[in-house]
């Protein structure tokens, strides 16, 4: 499992998904692939440390574009990104005349308040802390949920970025490792080997409703809560409206205290 590039998440995977699914059954199953996996990469990427290339896509729209045209293959089905669309929309036109270094500082500054200090982070990033809660001890890290990624991981034949240094069970950890499983099954579908792409998919499905769709609706929640910042307000919705599509649940925001 190895980070994507930022220009990944709004050239090349998005590119192949700016137009409708075309072609024979396989060749559409990869394109919706590239689509699913184009959201939950811009997720990854976005709540990881901002970056000049992440900050120039959502100035100049590209990001808005991009998801946009990911999703266009779910037909009226798609409304539910809607709120997050507009808040994308409204920050990158919001930056088109500030100064690019301190619109990238003040991303900076409200990742650092929200996800990693200094001082205590305004949201909890690791599904030990939702999963495994315990009032005792809240910020107790490395607990069973970051064992049961660490095994998923493991069975993919992945694992969690070295050099970024975080332990399994973040929230950009999880989401690449999503990433990861949607681009995976692509290339499945495109070399016609349809048992393993059927495989990957049913590992997908598991690792969301054995975990990962059991604690991100809340934190997706809290980052809600905590920020006024337009692009993490945005990240919020997109991180419900797409949990919710690939679950097929609906909007969860519509189930009040499952998405705050």
């Amino acid at each position: 499992m190895t980070k994507g590039d930022p220009s990944d998440t709004h050239g090349q995977t998005l590119g192949r998904a700016a137009g409708a699914p075309e072609g024979e059954p396989a060749a559409r199953l990869a394109d919706v692939c590239a689509r699913r996996g184009a959201v939950y990469q811009a997720l990854a990427l976005g709540l990881g440390d901002p970056t000049p290339a992440y900050c120039e896509a959502l100035r100049s729209g590209e990001l808005h574009d991009g998801l946009r045209a990911a999703v266009a293959w779910l037909g009226d089905d798609a409304a539910v990104y809607e709120t997050a669309f507009q808040a994308l929309s409204q920050t990158g036109s919001a930056m088109v005349d500030a100064d690019p270094a301190v619109a990238l500082r003040d991303l900076r500054v409200e990742h650092a308040r929200l996800f990693t200090g200094p001082g205590t982070p305004a949201v909890r990033c690791y599904a030990s802390q939702y999963l495994d809660a315990d009032p005792r001890r809240p910020s107790r890290l490395n607990r069973a949920a970051a064992a049961f990624a660490t095994t998923a991981y493991a069975a993919e034949g992945a694992a969690p970025v070295a050099e970024l240094g975080e332990l399994p069970d973040h929230v950009t950890i999880e989401l690449e490792f999503l990433f990861s499983l949607c681009r995976r099954e692509e290339d499945a579908w495109d070399e016609g080997a349809t048992d393993e792409a059927l495989r990957l998919r049913r590992a997908l499905d598991a690792f969301l409703r054995e975990h990962a769709g059991l604690w991100l609706p809340e934190f997706a929640a809290a980052v809600g809560a905590a920020t006024t910042s337009g692009l993490y307000r945005a990240l919020s919705d997109l991180l419900v409206a797409h949990l919710s599509v690939e679950l097929g649940e609906g909007s969860l925001a519509d189930d009040g205290d499952a998405a705050g």
